[in-house]
């Protein structure tokens, strides 16, 4: 069953505080009348949530045209689904420039703290 969210309609309820949510069947007639002040609402769009049952892994981007890799060691990346090279391997100045690029981790001296 479904949250929805309902809103005054065209005034400020200082007991409902504005939006409140309602859980309702999908095939329930949405509200017109808030449940606490008896006012006039409406139900508004708010954020919704999917979800599939479909598990979509590295076969199934390889039929649909695309190739998925996986990180196998530092600057190495080997196939794991679809058409195209078997291995991506990074030069050793290319994988040394983008670990130069990291920022380093932040430590912090517990011992020295002013």
């Amino acid at each position: 069953m479904p949250i929805y969210e309902y809103e005054p309609v065209d005034w400020d309820c200082v007991i409902c505080k504005g939006r409140f949510e309602v859980l309702q069947g999908v095939d329930e007639d949405s509200l017109t009348v808030c449940p606490t002040c008896g006012m006039d609402c409406r139900r508004v769009v708010s954020q919704i949530q999917v979800r599939t049952r479909k598990h979509h892994g590295a076969d199934h981007a390889g039929h649909k045209g695309f190739t998925t890799y996986k990180k196998s060691q530092k600057g190495v990346w080997e196939k794991v689904g679809g058409e195209g090279v078997d291995a991506i391997i990074g030069q050793p100045e290319d994988v040394a420039a983008v670990e130069a690029e990291k920022k380093p981790k932040k430590k912090i001296d517990l011992d020295n703290m002013s």
